[in-house]
């Protein structure tokens, strides 16, 4: 038997009453508060810098960014938990798509993709999701943050800041004198 219109509403729980994703996103903006020094970084929670990238209307609003303060390189973070069911894991696929890439670059104008997807609780631990993960996200664009563990994270964070935020961007190539 299917659920009709009314079914649904006489629902107790409703979609989107669950909020406890709050907390995992609430313990990767203190995470990290305590992993980067702030003289050297600047931490955003819920950056709108690209809320309005598509058609200068629609875009993204993820939980995080940190930028490395003497080259203005940024990274920002989508932060993705549920239990053992759910799609949460397909919903984080949109950020990582070659169109959205190329978008983002149009607007950033960074050469790098700078984008990452922290998976927590179960989308870090059950094998249905991390085995799919590798296919879906390339690789240091996803972080699989089990059991909040914050030395994992500070791992991953110093291995995105030294990979794209830490070093300035490449010079151009010259034009040879013709």
């Amino acid at each position: 038997m299917g659920m009709d219109s009314r079914k649904l509403s006489e629902r107790a729980k409703q979609p989107g009453h669950d909020r406890t994703f709050r907390t995992s996103e609430d313990n990767f903006i203190e995470a990290l508060r305590e992993i980067l020094d702030p003289s050297e970084w600047q931490i955003e929670d819920h950056p709108r810098t690209l809320s309005r990238i598509i058609a200068g209307r629609y875009g993204v609003v993820p939980e995080a960014s940190i930028t490395y303060r003497p080259t203005g390189r940024v990274m920002f973070f989508e932060v993705k938990k549920q239990g053992p069911a759910g799609n949460a894991d397909e919903r984080a696929c949109k950020h990582h798509t070659v169109q959205f890439y190329k978008e983002l670059q149009g607007v950033t104008g960074l050469d790098y993709h700078p984008f990452v997807t922290v998976m927590c609780e179960s989308l870090a631990t059950l094998d249905r999701y991390t085995v799919k993960h590798p296919f879906y996200f390339e690789e240091d664009h996803y972080f699989l943050w089990q059991g909040y563990d914050l030395d994992l994270l500070a791992d991953f964070i110093a291995l995105v800041a030294h990979r794209w935020l830490m070093n300035p961007a490449p010079e151009p190539p010259q034009q040879l004198p013709r």
